[in-house]
């Protein structure tokens, strides 16, 4: 009676229909209706641009169906190189209705600067000019020079005019004075004492004091530091004093 029943036409189809039903229940479920929730999404997160490339930032904000606008002025960072952006205005994260406009602001990367002519300042005017413009002053170099006096700024290395970025450091070549008849004293920091004894010999220079300190990262007997500074323009027969390595 059951056979014969199950093989009714009825049944097969009752039976498919059923199946399809239950199937399409699932599609619809699954995969439709988050389809059809997506489109009638009116609102979406906005993403974090900051740093991205400009063509980054605008497929980003194309994903989630928003518009933007650049400033084109930029601003200088430190942070974010140029071209990237540096603000997004409104910020990552917020809820917002498709639609709405973004606005990007690019970096213009580190800001450029020139070198001040800085010849005839003293040191400490010097200096302050460099940090006034975000530069560094770097390392002091004593030169000659027959009519500017001791003290007094020669030049700077990158020269006055040279265009840098900002933050780096700028050498001063500070005046020796007149140093007619007198002789440069060379950096000795490093080598040997008995090498230094020769280069002082060499050079007209006697051997002054010597006082000997402790120290990991240099071998026993090598020069730390010299009196007078290196440089320096000095008479013959100068004493020079040297802090030794133990």
């Amino acid at each position: 009676m059951i056979k014969r029943f199950l093989q009714k036409p009825v049944v097969y189809a009752l039976i498919f229909w059923v199946v399809f039903g239950f199937l399409g229940f699932i599609a619809v479920d699954k995969i439709l209706m988050p389809i059809i929730a997506g489109h009638l999404k009116t609102t979406v997160v906005i993403p974090d641009l900051v740093g991205k490339t400009g063509p980054e930032a605008e497929l980003a904000l194309d994903n989630v169906d928003l518009l933007y606008k650049w400033d084109t002025v930029g601003r200088y960072s430190t942070e974010i190189d140029a071209g990237s952006v540096l603000i997004q205005l409104p910020e990552a994260g917020r809820t917002v209705k498709k639609g709405r406009t973004i606005h990007l602001i690019v970096s213009k990367g580190l800001r450029e600067v020139e070198i001040p002519e800085l010849r005839g300042r003293s040191q400490r005017q010097a200096e302050i000019s460099l940090n006034r413009l975000g530069l560094v002053q770097g390392q002091i170099v004593p030169g000659a020079h027959a009519s500017i006096p001791r003290g007094v700024v020669i030049r700077t290395e990158p020269a006055a005019g040279s265009v840098v970025r900002v933050g780096q450091e700028v050498d001063i070549v500070i005046s020796s004075g007149m140093t007619a008849g007198k002789i440069q004293l060379p950096n000795m920091q490093g080598l040997s004492l008995e090498k230094a004894k020769e280069q002082l010999s060499s050079l007209g220079f006697k051997l002054g004091n010597i006082m000997r300190k402790s120290s990991e990262a240099e071998l026993p007997n090598t020069i730390l530091t010299q009196h007078p500074r290196y440089g320096e323009y000095l008479e013959r027969a100068t004493a020079i004093d040297f802090v030794v390595a133990e």
